[in-house]
């Protein structure tokens, strides 16, 4: 009977019995398997459960990895107070150029426009630069020009150096 149906506009009852069953059936079966993937019991392989495990550890690794970095960047630095502000002072610069503490926590491997502070006649003045760090180097990458790209390496001045 169901191989007797054919695509028309009028279907008899027994016609349209069949069809409702099968569009029931097939409605079942696909809210059953989504049912099964949102509970998670998808049996999974041993190979994709290793996969999934090596996975998992690597992004932890990449994670320690990068806050350790960050920990020996930022690890006994003089910080100084200038104006009800902490701030790191960069050595090696053309002038004093100094980073807000709490600005050191969102560097990233990604470049980001910080403003960077420097002493003027009136204070404390600021200059946006480009900054990045990466997972090579204790160092931070800083462009002098946002728009022309050029990084060259300064590292934090340490609490032991003299002033």
């Amino acid at each position: 009977m169901s191989d007797e149906i054919k695509s028309k506009d009028s279907y008899k009852t027994e016609e349209k019995r069949v069809i409702m069953e099968r569009l029931d059936a097939q409605r079942r079966v696909r809210q059953e398997a989504e049912k099964q993937e949102k509970k998670g019991g998808k049996r999974l392989s041993v190979s994709e459960k290793e996969k999934i495990l090596r996975r998992i550890d690597e992004e932890r690794r990449i994670a320690q990895k990068y806050k350790e970095l960050q920990r020996r960047r930022l690890r006994d630095k003089r910080v100084y107070h200038l104006e009800n502000r902490l701030l790191y002072r960069f050595l090696d610069m053309n002038r004093a150029y100094y980073i807000r503490v709490e600005d050191c926590t969102r560097l990233s491997s990604r470049p980001l426009i910080l403003p960077l502070f420097y002493q003027g006649f009136d204070g404390l003045k600021q200059k946006d630069v480009l900054i990045r760090i990466r997972d090579y180097s204790d160092k931070i990458f800083i462009s002098d020009d946002v728009i022309r790209v050029y990084y060259k390496t300064y590292s934090l001045e340490d609490n032991t150096e003299k002033q």
